[in-house]
């Protein structure tokens, strides 16, 4: 009789239902079997999502973890970067209970808390995705592993545990250099690099592409800046895309500009270019002195993925206060064979003045003495007059706009307008003969000077 009740009682163990307090399933929500990054994808499927379902029927409260089984690696047994693997819950996508990992973050091989019920432990799903930086993937191949999820009662210490395979396909290595030449995260422009021979540049190179389209663009948030704020002007820094390729979009002179401009799109398996910072001379000088900072950023699209280059640039403007003087001969202003009754004789001196300090200034003469012949003779000054002659549309001014003596000691001939603005101008001397003046040759002892107001 013993015998025959412990046979029933085994035998009702056996095959009555043995229901779990906690049960655990994942799916992809694709409705594949697996977790899998292939080498390609359309654009918006490189993030993969997994809906987790809990089945709970203790009534204890319970929190579930993700964690990385062993590392993950390819063929040749080269473990994958797992923070290349970026995971965040899905906002709102629970029914109660508390949702973690609601910031990025990126798979572990230790237990992350991605969910916790509420008090009474009610069943309940959610959805938590996973994205690729390929930019963090060093190696190539098919890499492989699994991703464990558990379910944990916070009381009892039920549990349920369900699995994933976990796949991320990484091309040949694809590989890309973006970087300046002197430095490589720096370019260093100035207003006197007109010419591919001195200017600093971004060399651009890549391997290993896989046929794919590769597109390189160049984006400025802004122009740079200088210490005051103000904006390099449009024009003054240039540039150069220049390759033995044929992917160039930009070749040849462009101006930088904010924005997103395409400069390199082909499917080669390997290439390279330079993009060369170059000043436009002229635009430079009428810039304000000064040091302007900026960045440019080199953003390749490819079967990799995308990544940002950050260039940071620096555009020197130097002071600019100079002063040319053109006189009729390498003697200065000379005035021969003088005689009394003959015709008045005319020399012209074309003036340049160049300032980008944007303050006045004024073109000072100085005449220390009347001339003289050699023999030593004064002229008398009465008859030696000037005119100061400003083209039309130029701005400055001069007090001797008609013919008047010329003075000596020092006076100011030229005054600019209030923003210090360059300037061109001739200053006409003229010498008249006249009665009772010894003939000979003159010389004016004339000297120019720049002086800031």
């Amino acid at each position: 009789m013993k015998k025959f009740i412990a046979l029933i009682f085994f035998t009702l163990c056996t095959w009555a239902p043995c229901w779990a307090a906690l049960s655990l399933s994942v799916s992809p929500v694709d409705g594949s079997n697996s977790l899998r990054f292939q080498s390609t994808y359309a654009a918006g499927e490189n993030m993969k999502e997994v809906h987790i379902r809990v089945t709970s029927t203790n009534g204890e409260r319970y929190q579930i973890f993700q964690r990385v089984l062993e590392p993950v690696i390819n063929e040749k047994g080269e473990a994958l970067n797992l923070q290349a693997i970026q995971t965040q819950t899905v906002p709102n996508s629970n029914i109660a209970g508390t949702l973690y990992l609601q910031n990025t973050d990126h798979v572990n091989m230790g237990d992350q808390l991605i969910y916790s019920s509420n008090p009474s432990g009610q069943s309940d799903s959610f959805v938590i995705g996973y994205s690729l930086d390929r930019s963090l993937i060093a190696g190539s191949g098919t890499f492989t592993g699994r991703l464990v999820f558990t379910v944990r009662s916070l009381s009892s210490g039920s549990n349920d545990q369900a699995v994933i395979n976990l796949f991320v396909e990484n091309p040949t290595s694809f590989k890309i250099s973006v970087q300046g030449r002197h430095s490589p995260n720096f370019v260093h422009a100035r207003s006197s690099d007109t010419s591919e021979s001195t200017a600093d540049a971004v060399n651009i190179s890549f391997s290993g592409n896989a046929g794919q389209t590769i597109r390189i663009f160049q984006q400025a948030d802004g122009m740079p800046q200088n210490e005051a704020g103000q904006d390099l002007g449009a024009g003054v820094l240039q540039l150069d895309a220049e390759g033995q390729t044929d992917g160039l979009r930009a070749a040849g002179i462009s101006t930088l500009k904010p924005g997103r401009t395409l400069i390199y799109s082909s499917n080669r398996s390997e290439d390279s270019f330079t993009v060369y910072f170059l000043a436009d001379a002229a635009k430079a000088q009428q810039q304000d002195a000064g040091t302007y900072r900026g960045r440019v950023t080199y953003v390749v699209e490819s079967g990799a993925g995308q990544q940002e280059f950050p260039i940071n640039v620096q555009f020197d403007v130097p002071p600019v206060f100079t002063m040319n003087v053109t006189t009729p001969s390498a003697g200065g202003v000379n005035f021969p064979r003088v005689l009394a009754g003959a015709p008045p004789q005319d020399q012209e001196v074309v003036i340049t003045v160049t300032s980008n300090l944007h303050k006045p200034y004024q073109v000072v003469q100085e005449m220390e003495a009347n001339m003289t012949n050699p023999q030593g003779k004064e002229f008398n000054n009465k008859y030696f007059t000037l005119q100061v002659q400003i083209p039309e549309g130029q701005k400055g001014h001069s007090d001797y706009t008609e013919f008047s003596p010329v003075k000596t000691g020092e006076y100011p001939v030229f005054s600019s307008d209030a923003g210090g603005s360059g300037a061109t101008f001739k200053v006409l001397y003229r010498l008249q003969g006249y009665s009772q003046m010894t003939p000979g040759s003159f010389m004016a002892p004339i000297r120019f000077s720049l002086d800031q107001k």
